[in-house]
C-alpha cells in the first residue's frame, strides 16, 4: 500500500537512512544517462530504449511492478561484502527524494523474486507506517525494497549524490581480442557523459577492503556473465 512521503521521510531520519541506493548493469546505466533520470523498466520497454535483460522480467510483469522502480535502504555491496547482483553501478540518492509526492511509494517484505501470483498485497508490502515501524527491524534489509510505483518518468538526476562504479579487475576474451572491462566500461561511460552532464564529476570508483567482489568476478562470474554486466 501506499506509504505517507512526510512519515516515510521522518521515518528514515529516526533511523538515520541518510541515501537511498538503486544498482543496475553498465548497459541499462547508459540508457540512464541519456534519458535525465533512472527509469522502470516498463518505461524503458515502452519508449524502445536498451536496457540489460534480468531473469526476473517475466514474473515481474505478472506480478505488477514491471513499471515500478527498486531502490534500497543501504549499499549492499558494501553490507553483504560481495559485489551487488544487479550491476555494478551503484546511484546514490538524497533521501530527500522521499519528499516529493509525485513519487507514489510502497515498501516490500520481501523481494518479488520470492512472491507468487496469489500472494496477497498484505503479504507482499507494508500496510502503513505504523506496521512498519513495529516490522523494521525484524526484516532483512535486502527484503525491504522501497519501490516507486507505477513510475511514469525517471527519477531525476538532481537527487543523485554520488554514483560509485565497480572495477572487476578482471580482463575477458572476446572473439580474437582480449578485452579489460574497466577500461572498456570507462570509454562507454565517458561517451555518454559530455562535459556540459549534470552528473559529470559524481562518479567515484569503489574501493574495498575486505570484500569478496574482486574474487567473485573473477572466480565466479563467467565471461558472459561479465560482458552482460559491463559491457552489453
Amino acid at each position: 500500500m501506499r506509504l505517507n512521503n512526510e512519515e516515510l521521510y521522518n521515518f528514515f531520519v529516526e533511523k538515520e537512512i541518510l541515501a537511498l541506493y538503486h544498482a543496475n548493469t553498465v548497459g541499462t546505466a547508459a540508457t540512464y544517462f541519456s534519458s535525465g533520470g533512472i527509469l522502470s523498466r516498463g518505461y524503458v520497454e515502452a519508449k524502445g530504449l536498451f536496457q540489460t535483460p534480468q531473469s526476473s522480467d517475466d514474473i515481474d510483469k505478472v506480478l505488477d511492478v514491471w513499471n515500478d522502480i527498486f531502490i534500497d535502504t543501504t549499499d549492499l555491496h558494501s553490507y553483504f561484502n560481495r559485489e551487488n547482483h544487479y550491476g555494478p553501478v551503484l546511484f546514490e540518492l538524497d533521501r530527500e527524494l522521499i519528499k516529493d509526492e509525485s513519487f507514489e511509494i510502497w515498501i516490500t517484505k520481501n523481494n518479488p523474486i520470492y512472491w507468487k501470483k496469489e500472494t496477497p498485497l498484505e503479504q507482499r508490502y507494508f500496510q502503513d507506517i505504523d506496521e512498519l515501524k513495529d516490522k523494521w527491524d525484524g526484516i532483512q534489509r535486502q527484503r525491504k525494497m522501497i519501490t516507486i510505483r507505477n513510475a511514469n518518468g525517471p527519477i531525476l538526476f538532481n537527487y543523485v549524490r554520488r554514483i560509485i562504479v565497480d572495477d572487476p579487475k578482471v580482463s575477458i576474451t572476446d572473439g580474437y581480442d582480449k578485452i579489460h572491462v574497466f577500461n572498456q566500461m570507462f570509454h562507454r561511460i565517458k561517451a555518454t557523459i559530455p562535459d556540459d552532464h549534470q552528473l559529470k564529476g559524481k562518479f567515484i570508483m569503489r574501493t574495498c577492503g575486505s570484500c569478496w567482489c574482486t574474487d567473485n568476478y573473477l572466480n565466479q562470474r563467467s565471461s558472459s556473465e561479465i560482458k552482460r554486466l559491463f559491457l552489453d
